[in-house]
């Protein structure tokens, strides 16, 4: 079996196995990929990617699985082996999934491979811009002081998003100080403005396959709450304006308090069945349930 490295130079060669919302990603900065292929046909036998959480913590780095391909389920130790040893290099202690898309078969194997597994509700919800339209909070338009991000100067929003990231010590966000602002939607995306300082933003990403994503709503200063849901009106608005009604939105609750607030809006709304799983990479004291990784 040959193990080659997936990047943002060959992820095109795999784009009939791997998703178009997970390959766009390869050039981030956190996120590695494998791909073993059969050593006489060169045909793909199995693929991981993965994105490395809190890389500059030397006791909680973390792994967290994005996509797992395999041609038959047996092919998934042997690039679980060559991962496990490039997770190490990274000071990898924790590999963690969690998937709505894998089978029995995979499951077992994946046990088999060390992992821990349990049943969860996936972190992932989807609701549509229509769904958003109709909330309480889009009946009144947001005052003009919010506005798209596509007002601020590529070092003004620089600046103004690691101010709001050294505030918000959440580890999924960590790469997101090293993406262009045009990385964003930029007509749906807003921030608001204190004495001529960014203190509020909320991003969203629109992926290739036309599904909108929140990456961070956050905001600082004594009308922190405020702006919060001013910005959340603008947006609304934006989205309901610009796509059509049945756009998806998927919003990952990663969070306590995210949770808290998509119960708030969309009640009722849940993940879908999924499975989580966890592999200690090396000894490690730290224990932590599969499915709860980010909270």
């Amino acid at each position: 079996m040959n193990t080659k490295r997936v990047d943002a130079d060959n992820i095109d060669e795999y784009s009939d196995y791997v998703d178009e919302d997970v390959s766009e990603n390869m050039d981030r900065m956190y996120y590695r990929g494998l791909a073993a292929h059969d050593p006489d046909e060169d045909d793909l036998l199995s693929l991981l990617i993965w994105e490395i959480k809190s890389p500059d913590n030397e006791i909680k780095t973390r792994s967290e699985l994005k996509w797992i391909y395999a041609a038959d389920p047996s092919y998934i130790s042997s690039v679980l082996d060559s991962y496990h040893d490039d997770a190490l290099t990274d000071g990898v202690k924790m590999t963690y999934f969690e998937s709505s898309s894998i089978d029995k078969e995979k499951e077992n194997i994946l046990r088999e491979c060390g992992f821990t597994i349990r049943s969860v509700e996936n972190r992932d919800i989807f609701v549509t811009v229509d769904e958003c339209r109709k909330l309480s909070i889009a009946r009144i338009s947001a005052p003009p002081y919010v506005q798209s991000i596509d007002i601020l100067e590529d070092s003004e929003f620089q600046k103004g998003l690691l101010n709001i990231l050294f505030k918000d010590e959440d580890p999924s966000l960590e790469d997101i100080a090293y993406l262009p602002r045009m990385w964003y939607e930029p007509w749906v995306s807003c921030c608001t403005k204190t004495d001529g300082k960014v203190t509020g933003l909320l991003l969203v990403h629109a992926c290739p396959s036309g599904i909108l994503v929140p990456v961070l709503l956050f905001a600082v200063g004594a009308d922190a709450r405020i702006n919060l849901i001013e910005m959340m009106r603008y947006s609304i608005s934006q989205a309901a304006e610009i796509y059509p009604g049945d756009t998806l939105i998927r919003i990952h609750r990663r969070t306590r308090s995210l949770k808290k607030l998509s119960a708030k809006l969309f009640p009722g709304k849940k993940g879908e069945p999924a499975i989580a799983g966890t592999r200690p990479e090396e000894d490690t004291d730290e224990e932590a349930p599969a499915g709860s990784l980010d909270e």
